[in-house]
């Protein structure tokens, strides 16, 4: 594909504006390929909010992402992966306003917003993802410092959110409503409290309780993390 067609056919975000020359052109190709627009441009009105429209997201397709197609975590990072940033930061409630776009040829384009680990007040990332609808995550981006590399915790944060949401969609019997409250909650700043009040579980016990409340449960079929 030759540059002036993707020139003619995407407009810019400032953050594909200003990236360098070759990842611009890069990032250009993505989405002219996939999207046909820059998704930093689209508005939350543009999505989805249903579970049905999740991409099949499973371990699987993280592991092949992360792993084997960006390198961003290594085969036995994966193994533990309870201890990885990115899976803390999804149990903690880090990802919100998610969001799912039915795209060209079975791909969907996934946006959401993650809250940043060390500076919880300032504006939260933008981070999307593009991946078929079996599952098989082609591409992603952030506007974090490493999300350059299509890569970063942010990413991996949003594919874990995709792939509990998929457990849940495809759970056999709850009434409505019943799983809201499962879904890591949407933390907009760490609240100064008195230390018997916080919370101090970790992730991994926060996530056997999410696991075991899910099996046999189904959900109202929306997207949690919305506010």
């Amino acid at each position: 594909m030759e540059n002036t067609s993707i020139e003619e056919t995407v407009a810019e975000s400032q953050y594909c504006t200003d990236l360098d020359p070759v990842s611009r052109y890069r990032y250009k190709e993505l989405i002219n390929r996939y999207v046909g627009r820059d998704p930093y441009l689209m508005k939350m009105s543009e999505f989805s909010v249903e579970l049905k429209d999740l991409p099949t997201v499973e371990a699987v397709d993280i592991t092949n992402y992360l792993v084997l197609q960006t390198s961003y975590y290594t085969r036995q990072q994966m193994k533990a992966y309870k201890s990885m940033e990115a899976y803390n930061f999804f149990v903690n409630g880090w990802v919100h306003n998610l969001g799912v776009k039915r795209l060209h040829d079975d791909h969907r384009l996934v946006f959401a917003r993650v809250n940043h680990s060390q500076r919880s007040s300032e504006t939260p990332l933008k981070t999307w993802i593009i991946a078929k609808e079996v599952g098989e995550v082609i591409a992603a981006h952030c506007n974090c410092m490493a999300g350059l590399s299509e890569s970063c915790s942010h990413v991996g944060a949003v594919l874990f959110s995709i792939e509990v949401g998929v457990k849940m969609r495809d759970s056999a019997s709850c009434t409505t409503e019943q799983c809201k409250w499962l879904m890591p909650s949407h933390v907009k700043k760490i609240p100064a409290a008195p230390v018997a009040l916080i919370d101090f579980s970790s992730a991994k016990a926060k996530k056997i309780k999410l696991d075991r409340s899910i099996d046999g449960r189904t959900t109202d079929n929306k997207l949690w993390m919305q506010t």
